[in-house]
């Protein structure tokens, strides 16, 4: 039942049924696990999301190109992706693991999009499912500004008025490990801002951003 949903979510049959549940295995359940296939995912992961980049940002330069992707193949990034598509309920750990981390749920949709193109060897059909599920999500993180690298900017910014760095503290996580609420503080000198998400990187950047417009070097 759970390998037939995966493929409903990607309306897509494997043909090797077994193929799909070792990308969904990890190497504490099974010698047959996902390492080998998510070696492939992680490279096809990156070809499919630049490729989006390169059609989409025709008039975006190599280095923009080069900040958008390490966001978009970032480990926080890629976990954002394998909750859409729910993978938490999914995958097989075994072991001292009792929590499917960010880090095996960012592998593991690594993983999938490996063993989909194994299953088809069709490059194009895998492109063109990659695009389905997250072509406009993407897009909206780009639109959004959510790539935007805030953190350095708001160091810069520090070190040129003052001299200093900005602190971040964590303040508080809610929630079970496949849905954890991140609750963290920015400081500087006596302004403090406060950046909440679903993981701890992105919580930071939204506290920086905070920052920023406190400092007047961001608007909106």
């Amino acid at each position: 039942m759970a390998l037939e949903e995966v493929e409903r979510k990607l309306n897509y049959e494997f043909k090797d049924k077994k193929l799909l549940e070792r990308a969904l295995t990890h190497v504490s359940a099974s010698k047959e696990n996902y390492e080998r296939i998510e070696f492939l995912g992680d490279s096809l992961v990156n070809f499919l999301i630049v490729d989006i980049l390169y059609e989409s940002f025709p008039h975006k330069r190599e280095g923009e190109l080069s900040s958008l992707k390490g966001y978009l193949v970032s480990e926080d990034f890629l976990y954002q992706l394998s909750l859409e598509l729910e993978l938490f309920k999914y995958v097989k750990i075994g072991g001292r693991l009792k929590e499917r981390t960010k880090s095996i749920l960012a592998d593991v949709f690594e993983s999938l999009w490996g063993a989909l193109y194994l299953d088809s060897k069709d490059l194009n059909l895998v492109r063109k499912i990659f695009r389905e599920k997250f072509l406009d999500r993407i897009l909206k993180e780009v639109k959004e500004g959510k790539t935007l690298d805030y953190k350095t900017k708001l160091q810069e910014v520090t070190q040129k008025r003052w001299r200093i760095v900005p602190t971040y503290k964590l303040l508080e996580v809610k929630g079970p490990e496949h849905d954890r609420t991140f609750k963290v503080e920015c400081r500087v000198l006596d302004f403090k801002t406060v950046g909440i998400a679903k993981t701890k990187k992105e919580a930071e950047r939204l506290s920086a951003r905070e920052m920023l417009k406190v400092l007047g070097e961001v608007k909106g």
